[in-house]
């Protein structure tokens, strides 16, 4: 229940610690000066009790004794000090502004040094007038540029952010999702299976050791008690901030307390990965030197597709102290990691990405953009160009004055869980469900699984590449890879979109097939398994006949109406695999065999060059002439039909 002005994870109480040894620096300071202070002994002997209990992370007891050091001696400035800290540490935000406006009738030369403070925290109790005021009487703005001026500037955006909200409709209210998942310690990081079955989150133990939990949904829709994932993933270092594959196959997540000589491996926090096995998880796998660094690096979140990693680190090259960064998967490697950009990323801290299963939306945690107060959750959606757009908070109360942190969204798009340290919750950062309002929602979307296999010797076929195309066009929209066990995949693909998929992998045929999807279908995914053919397979092929075509006597050539027609009969079968197209002049019931015969193969020969156009490869087009055919009415006389058969078109395939 403090600012996270780090990261929360594996540093959750980094600031926690700095409070501590300011406020055992300004005991010492204190007693330095003591000789030469008109404080009373008592009093300051209050105080210290106050900074041993501190020191001790007893909150409730270094209260009691700054407060009755306060009592003793009204004008006690480094009691009001330590006291307003104290009080906005542990989240008592509304007490913290009424000692720091104490604090300043006392002094009222010291109202400038308090302004900042008092309006952080009348901001997080939602008196943004009060909060003004307070950095009113700061006078003359900070340059920008100083670490004040930029705390300075976002106050002023946090306070015209929460007169906006105001006027706005609330969000949906979170629910603490209860005793089985949290606990008095901390829970934060969650991430749930497509199918909502499984919830696997970082549980954080006396302030010190993350290892991952997991819990499963009951019959009646809520959840088994958490249990410990068991070593692999857990270790003696710190694991958090996990994030599942789609189709739950690999793990990636971040370790923290990491020791090495090679750099990239022990960079303090650093990203892994483990994959399935029967039974258990791998032994999980640092990134190579690409991803991790010595700086930090953490917070994974993989595309829908597995082609793009999301994950924050504060390196060189960012906007402020931790960053959104990401990397592709090309030609089998991941990339140089580039920077979110600045519509993302802040000043201050911008952490926990998460990129929705439409790959379209980007959730995020920010105490830079304008918001409540701490830690807000903000969502961006890409633009036609596929930059991300201004983020928008969560509103309230989704968001709140405290710390929320860590959003995921479940697999059918209308609900999110996320960590919060809001007052009353069962123990520190406790974990929440929420609708999510619409505006905030992913596109609509739906998952696919499937598995590639040897159409012959019935094998699966791993690392088969499996694109889907937006039809009509050679926009590549989603790449998948088949696993390397059982060779499936899954992904997230959009609705109401008709999509042309193409699966390919070496030594084997390529599948083609259109496809479209209508229904969002998130716990039971639509199956597309997939038969390959060998490269050199040959099926066997059977003849049928398509049309026959018809001219006027001694004709040679189709009008363009009919043409028209048979292209548009033909054009299911153009291009297709196994396809051959049987070009066959017949001969009528003439009175002339032989220059009915020689027609027969004029006429056919027309028909292959209109194929040729159409696109059809000359290696399918088999020409013939000569054909016989017998009209209805027996033999040739002067009453033969207008129109003759002349052609007829036969269609090879399996």
């Amino acid at each position: 229940k403090f600012p996270l002005l780090t990261i929360f994870g594996s540093d959750y109480r980094v600031h926690k610690m700095r409070l501590l040894l300011l406020f055992l620096l300004t005991g010492f300071a204190s007693f330095m000066v003591q000789a030469q202070s008109s404080v009373p002994l008592k009093c300051y002997k209050l105080y210290l009790k106050g900074q041993e209990h501190l020191r001790k992370k007893q909150y409730d007891k270094a209260t009691q004794a700054l407060e009755r050091s306060i009592r003793c001696h009204p004008q006690y400035l480094e009691a009001y000090d330590a006291l307003s800290d104290l009080y906005l540490m542990t989240g008592a935000y509304q007490a913290a502004s009424e000692t720091l406006n104490k604090a300043s009738s006392v002094c009222t030369a010291c109202r400038q040094s308090y302004a900042l403070k008092l309006a952080r925290a009348l901001c997080r109790v939602r008196l943004y007038d009060q909060a003004e005021q307070a950095l009113n009487k700061w006078g003359t703005a900070p340059e920008d540029n100083s670490a004040s001026g930029t705390e300075y500037q976002l106050l002023r955006k946090n306070i015209q952010f929460g007169r906006y909200l105001a006027g706005r409709p609330e969000t949906h209210t979170p629910v603490n999702m209860g005793a089985r998942i949290n606990t008095g310690f901390d829970e934060y990081f969650p991430s749930i299976s497509p199918d909502d079955s499984t919830l696997i989150f970082t549980h954080r133990t006396n302030g010190m050791d993350e290892d991952f939990f997991l819990a499963r949904r009951d019959s009646c829709g809520g959840w088994f008690l958490a249990r410990d994932m068991g070593a692999p993933p857990n270790s003696m270092q710190q694991e958090g901030a996990q994030m599942r594959s789609a189709d739950g196959r690999y793990l990636f997540f971040m370790r923290c307390g990491n020791r090495s000589l090679n750099g990239w491996e022990g960079g303090g926090c650093d990203l892994y990965f483990s994959y399935t096995q029967p039974g258990a998880w791998s032994q999980p796998v640092p990134f190579g030197a690409t991803i991790n660094t010595p700086a930090f690096e953490g917070m994974p979140s993989l595309s829908p597709d597995n082609q793009v990693l999301y994950f924050v680190s504060d390196r060189a090259g960012g906007y402020g102290g931790k960053d959104i960064w990401y990397s592709r998967f090309e030609q089998g490697l991941w990339q140089i990691p580039e920077n979110a950009g600045p519509e993302i990323n802040t000043a201050f801290d911008d952490t926990a990405p998460y990129i929705a299963a439409d790959n379209q939306t980007l959730y995020f945690t920010s105490n830079g953009h304008p918001g409540l107060g701490g830690n807000d959750i903000f969502y961006s959606k890409k633009d036609s160009a596929g930059r991300w757009q201004r983020p928008e908070n969560m509103g309230y109360p989704f968001n709140s004055p405290y710390e929320d942190v860590s959003l995921v969204v479940s697999a059918n798009g209308q609900k999110a869980y996320f960590a919060s340290d809001r007052p009353g919750g069962i123990g520190g950062m406790d974990l929440y469900e929420v609708n999510l309002h619409e505006a905030a929602r992913p596109e609509p979307y739906t998952f696919v699984y499937g598995m590639v296999y040897d159409s012959i010797g019935r094998s699966m076929l791993p690392y088969a590449t499996i694109e889907f195309y937006k039809a009509g066009t050679n926009e590549l929209l989603y790449q998948f890879m088949g696993n390397r066990g059982d060779a499936s995949f899954m992904g997230a693909v959009a609705l109401e979109q008709e999509m042309y998929m193409k699966v390919f992998r070496n030594g084997f045929l390529t599948h083609e097939d259109t496809l479209y999807f209508d229904e969002v279908r998130a716990a039971a995914p639509d199956t597309l398994s997939v038969a390959l053919l060998p490269f050199d397979y040959k099926p066997v092929l059977y003849d049928t006949l398509l049309t026959t075509l018809c001219y006027a006597k001694d004709e040679t050539d189709l009008a363009d109406s009919m043409k028209d027609e048979l292209s548009k009969l033909l054009q299911p079968f153009i291009g297709k695999r196994f396809v051959e197209f049987v070009v066959k002049g017949v001969v009528t019931n003439s009175a002339n065999p032989a220059t009915a015969t020689n027609l027969s193969y004029t006429r056919a020969e027309h028909i292959t060059e209109l194929l040729l156009t159409m696109g059809v490869d000359a290696f399918y087009i088999h020409t013939y002439g000569g054909g016989q055919v017998t009209m209805e009415g027996g033999q040739a006389d002067t009453s033969l039909p207008v129109v003759y058969p002349g052609v007829e078109l036969i269609i090879r395939k399996p």
